[in-house]
């Protein structure tokens, strides 16, 4: 026997380490290893399965995206959960049940106090579009334009594809009810009601109501499993950041939790903020374009904050909140109408106030630089998302491109720096054993 067998009963691993090193210098013997165990095919099967994951939730969105939708929020108010368990001196259990009770019950007084004009405020854009009040609005503000700016109208107008409203003689009446297009209704599971057998049964006032009805059902829906969903989530929260962690090799565990503490951080600070900052500058639109005098401005408001979201996009509702107002100048005497100068600089003003205490005031309270990410990024990832998976895709956009950031910035930066730099053979950072 030689003197290292006693060495190596002791570390029975010993022999296993020289039977690996024997494995990396003479190479892989395919006649007795199995596919499994080379090692491209096992990359390629984990690609596999994260791509396949990726598909699976995609194509079973109707299920995932409420799935998501609650798991973000339990995610989101993790803190405020610990906060309440730690002030109430409550169990997990009920302090989740009376997060979620204060929120239904806020949720339905706002509702009250906000909703109905809301409503009203939408109703009556949608009776004017039908009701062609905003061509007859168009046409009048071409009708004070000077003459020299007429070509440049026309060619908008050409550019937007707004024809100019001809006077009717006459218009007949509709007598007969209106024809209802066909929608084809999804449900939870994925299956489809057929249109045509509907139609066959029904008349169109009726089918119209079912397909309202489908509608409400599936958004009720939805408002019952979110909740629902987000309870258990909540709850067990603890429980499954502690097996996720249980998961991670020891040696890895470093390494790995630092970069989820980053990911967390950047992630959590920047929605969490992000929604914060939202619903203020929400709040701050409508009220500006109140005082503005626009039209509807709770509604467009309350929409311009939820754009702002991502970083500037509620730019998009300031020429909307400019047309209104100058639209609805037409039906005013002229001596009580706004100045001009009022009425086009007024909305931007608004806007231009409210993005600036946004930036100086809101973000570094609630947000900070969370992210790292500027407002193309997030404007990009967002579009990126949802070009490809629509909702699904803009749930995940902007915590995976903050992710693949962290990613980049502290694994495969380093590695390339090092290859540049000549202390590396390898500009990737997995390495090589």
């Amino acid at each position: 026997m030689s003197p290292e067998s006693p060495k190596q009963s002791e570390n029975p691993r010993a022999g296993d380490s020289q039977a690996e090193d024997r494995f990396l210098s003479e190479g892989p013997d395919f006649a007795r290893i199995h596919v499994w165990q080379v090692q491209a095919v096992r990359d390629v099967f984990v690609v596999g399965v994260i791509i396949g994951v990726i598909w699976a939730g995609y194509a079973l969105r109707f299920v995932t995206v409420p799935l998501l939708l609650a798991f973000a929020l339990a995610y989101l108010v993790e803190p405020l959960v610990r906060w309440v368990c730690r002030v109430l001196r409550l169990s997990r259990s009920l302090a989740v049940s009376f997060i979620l009770a204060t929120f239904g019950v806020g949720v339905v007084a706002m509702g009250l106090i906000f909703i109905p004009t809301i409503v009203r405020q939408t109703s009556e854009v949608v009776t004017s579009v039908r009701s062609g009040q905003f061509d007859g609005w168009i046409d009048q503000l071409e009708a004070v334009i000077p003459e020299n700016y007429q070509a440049d109208v026309e060619r908008a107008r050409k550019f937007l594809g707004i024809e100019t409203v001809e006077p009717k003689a006459h218009t007949p009446e509709i007598t007969g009810p209106l024809p209802v297009p066909e929608p084809t209704v999804k449900v939870a599971a994925g299956s489809m009601i057929e249109p045509s057998i509907v139609s066959s049964l029904m008349s169109p006032t009726a089918q119209s109501a079912l397909w309202k009805l489908l509608d409400l059902s599936g958004v009720v829906f939805a408002a019952v499993l979110i909740p629902f969903y987000f309870w258990f989530f909540s709850v067990g929260f603890p429980s499954a950041v502690q097996f996720l962690g249980e998961l991670v090799p020891a040696t890895h565990q470093p390494k790995i939790f630092r970069l989820a503490r980053e990911m967390d951080r950047a992630v959590a600070g920047f929605v969490r903020g992000r929604i914060l900052i939202a619903a203020a500058m929400g709040v701050m639109f409508a009220g500006g374009w109140i005082i503005n005098g626009v039209p509807y401005a709770l509604t467009l408001g309350l929409l311009a904050g939820f754009l702002s979201i991502v970083p500037y996009l509620g730019a998009a509702i300031v020429l909307p909140a400019v047309g209104l107002l100058a639209a609805s100048q037409l039906s005013i005497d002229e001596s009580h109408r706004l100045a001009w100068y009022w009425i086009v600089g007024g909305p931007p003003l608004v806007f231009v106030i409210v993005q600036s205490i946004e930036g100086y005031l809101l973000t570094p309270i609630f947000a900070g630089r969370a992210t790292n990410l500027g407002p193309v990024s997030i404007f990009v990832a967002v579009l990126a998302g949802a070009s490809v998976a629509g909702l699904y895709g803009m749930l995940l956009a902007i915590p995976v491109a903050a992710c693949t950031k962290i990613l980049m910035k502290e694994t495969v930066m380093p590695a390339i720096r090092n290859w540049a730099a000549g202390r590396s053979s390898d500009p990737l950072p997995m390495g090589r054993r």
